[in-house]
Formats: C-alpha cells, sequence, structure tokens
C-alpha cells in the first residue's frame, strides 16, 4: 500500500474526439500521466431540451502527488480541463509486491493460507 497522505484524486472534465485523444494529450505532461495513466470515462449529459446525450465530452481521472497538484491543476486547466475536482486520498492498494509473492512461494502458502480467519 503506498502512502495516500502523499497523494490527491484530481478529476476534470475535458472535451475530446473520443477516450483516446483525451489520454493522448493528458499522457504529454508528466504531471498527468497518474500512477499508471489517466482514467477516462464519458460523461452524459443532457441537451437544453431533456434529450440526446451530448458527445465528445468526458472526465479524466488521474493520481497526482501533493507535490505535483498545484502544476497538475493548470496543466489540466492549460489543455481544456474544465469543473476540476480534487480530493484527497485515504488509501491506494497498488499491486501486490513481487517480495510478498515470493515470500508466500517460498513458503509454499497462498494467500488464502494467509488471510483466512481460523474459526
Amino acid at each position: 500500500m503506498l502512502q495516500a497522505e502523499q497523494y490527491y484524486s484530481v478529476i476534470a472534465n475535458m472535451r475530446g474526439d473520443g477516450p483516446e485523444a483525451v489520454a493522448e494529450k493528458l499522457l504529454t505532461c508528466e504531471a498527468l500521466k497518474g500512477l499508471q495513466g489517466p482514467t477516462i470515462s464519458q460523461v452524459y449529459t443532457l441537451n437544453g431540451n431533456g434529450s440526446a446525450a451530448q458527445r465528445g465530452f468526458y472526465a479524466a481521472s488521474i493520481c497526482v502527488s501533493k507535490k505535483r497538484l498545484y502544476a497538475a491543476v493548470k496543466e489540466l486547466q492549460k489543455l481544456g480541463g474544465s469543473g476540476v475536482l480534487v480530493q484527497p486520498m485515504t488509501y491506494i492498494f497498488d499491486e501486490e509486491p513481487r517480495r510478498w509473492t515470493d515470500l508466500l512461494s517460498r513458503l509454499n502458502m497462498s494467500h488464502t493460507d494467509v488471510f483466512t480467519s481460523a474459526e
């Protein structure tokens, strides 16, 4: 688990021709790459008459370190990001560390051996 108090979740609305195009925009900037890359999802909005969702509007989510937060927000705005939301992270559960899986293997154990409570 990473030290979550050093990171913020940043979400911004972005316009683009598709999720890949928005991701490409974000990946050009070091401060916007996140831990493994941005998560891009379509934003569903209604037109003024209450029908048909507007196309080309996406939400970009990234995890940003505290020291890069201001630069990341400014870069998002420069790339057309709007409605930027920033939330402190509580937990970050990363992939399993190689050392942990190696240890389990050497002990001839599985995850269930370790995390199953004895009754």
